[in-house]
C-alpha cells in the first residue's frame, strides 16, 4: 500500500471514530435527559402529594370548626332552653339567679349585690355590707336569702334592694365558706359548705349542724324540696337523697362520661325536684362543658337535655323549675326559659 493510500485510510478511520463518538455522546445526553425527565415527573407527583397533604391539614381544622358550628346551631334550634335575656352588671358577680323573667339578683365579691326588676335591662346596686357572697335562693318576692364567707347569711324582703343579717352558721373547717342555701319556705332553710350542712326551722334565728352522709365530701350542689326531702351532689356524680330530714340517706350514681363536676367557689350544679320522681340537674364539668339531665323515676335513670351554646356557666334553677340563670365572673348574666312538657 502506498503512503498516500495509507494516509487516506487513516484519515477515514479517524473521521469514523469522531462520528461514532459524536453519536455516542448524543445518545448519552438523550439518555440522561430522559432519566431527568422521569425524575422530574416523580418529584412533581411527590410535590403534588405533599401539597395535597398540606391542604388537607389546612382544610381539616376548618371543616372540624364548621362541623362544631353546625352542631352549635343545631343545638340552638333544638334545645328546649330558650334564651330570654342577656345582660351585663356593674358589680362583681360570683352567682346570680332569676325569680321570674323580670326579677333577678347577683351576688359577689366583698358582699356586692345587684338587683333587676326589668329582666336585666337595668341593674341597681343593693344596700349591703358583708363578706363575699356565693350562695343564693329566691323563695318568693319578699324572701330572698344569700350565704357566703364568714358564716354570714343574709335576707331581703324587698326584691333584693336591701339586705339584713340572719344568725351566722359557724363553719366546720377553717377556710371554708357557705356557698349553698336552700329555702324550703320562710321558716325552714338549709345552708351548707363543701364539707358541712346546717338547718333552721325558725327563719334563721338559730341553726343546727347536721351530719352529712357517709363519704359525702366536695359537695357541688344542694336542694331541699321540703323540710324532709333534700338532695346533695358531689363532684364525682353521687346524688345523695334524704326523705327524713337528713336522718338517713340513699345514693344514686350519675354517669358523668368519665369527667367530674367542676369545683368552683360558687355552686357548679343546680338541682331542682318538683316531686319525688320528677327532677332536673344542670351542672358544669371540669372541662367547662355544661349539661342538663332530667329524671322521671326519682334518679334511677336520667335523660340528657340538649343545651344551647352558652357563654356563662354558674347555674341557678328557679324554684318552679322553669327558669335557668347562667352567670360568669365577667359580670354577665343570661336567663333561659324551659319550653318542654
Amino acid at each position: 500500500m502506498s503512503h498516500d493510500k495509507l494516509s487516506n485510510v487513516m484519515e477515514g478511520g479517524l473521521i469514523m471514530n469522531v462520528k461514532q463518538r459524536g453519536i455516542y455522546f448524543v445518545g448519552l445526553i438523550l439518555l440522561i435527559s430522559t432519566m431527568l425527565c422521569f425524575c422530574s415527573k416523580d418529584n412533581s407527583i411527590q410535590l403534588i402529594s405533599d401539597e395535597q397533604d398540606n391542604m388537607d391539614s389546612i382544610i381539616s381544622p376548618e371543616n372540624k370548626e364548621m362541623e362544631e358550628e353546625e352542631e352549635e346551631v343545631e343545638n340552638e334550634n333544638t334545645s328546649p332552653w330558650i334564651l330570654i335575656s342577656e345582660s351585663s352588671v356593674d358589680t362583681k358577680v360570683d352567682y346570680a339567679g332569676y325569680f321570674s323573667e323580670l326579677i333577678g339578683i347577683t351576688v359577689g365579691y366583698a358582699g356586692e349585690i345587684s338587683y333587676t326588676e326589668d329582666g336585666g335591662e337595668s341593674w341597681s346596686k343593693s344596700t349591703n355590707t358583708s363578706a363575699c357572697r356565693y350562695g343564693l335562693d329566691l323563695y318568693d318576692e319578699s324572701f330572698f336569702v344569700s350565704s357566703g364567707n364568714s358564716g354570714v347569711n343574709l335576707i331581703s324582703s324587698d326584691k333584693g334592694e336591701s339586705w339584713s343579717e340572719l344568725a351566722d352558721f359557724p363553719l366546720k373547717q377553717s377556710g371554708e365558706y357557705n356557698k349553698f342555701i336552700s329555702a324550703v319556705d320562710t321558716k325552714n332553710i338549709y345552708v351548707g359548705s363543701r364539707l358541712s350542712l346546717g338547718f333552721t326551722d325558725d327563719g334563721g334565728e338559730t341553726w343546727k349542724e347536721l351530719v352529712l352522709p357517709e363519704n359525702c365530701d366536695n359537695i357541688v350542689g344542694m336542694f331541699f324540696m321540703t323540710p324532709e326531702v333534700g338532695y346533695l351532689l358531689n363532684a364525682e356524680g353521687t346524688l345523695y337523697i334524704t326523705k327524713d330530714a337528713c336522718e338517713t340517706w340513699s345514693e344514686q350514681t350519675i354517669d358523668l362520661g368519665g369527667e367530674k363536676i367542676a369545683t368552683t367557689k360558687m355552686p357548679s350544679a343546680a338541682i331542682n325536684f318538683q316531686s319525688y320522681d320528677s327532677g332536673m340537674i344542670v351542672y358544669i364539668t371540669s372541662s367547662y362543658k355544661i349539661h342538663c339531665i332530667r329524671t322521671e323515676d326519682g334518679g334511677s335513670t336520667w335523660e340528657a337535655i340538649i343545651m344551647p351554646k352558652v357563654s356563662c356557666f354558674a347555674p341557678y334553677i328557679s324554684r318552679d323549675g322553669r327558669l335557668l340563670t347562667l352567670s360568669s365572673s365577667l359580670k354577665k348574666v343570661c336567663l333561659y326559659k324551659l319550653e318542654i312538657d
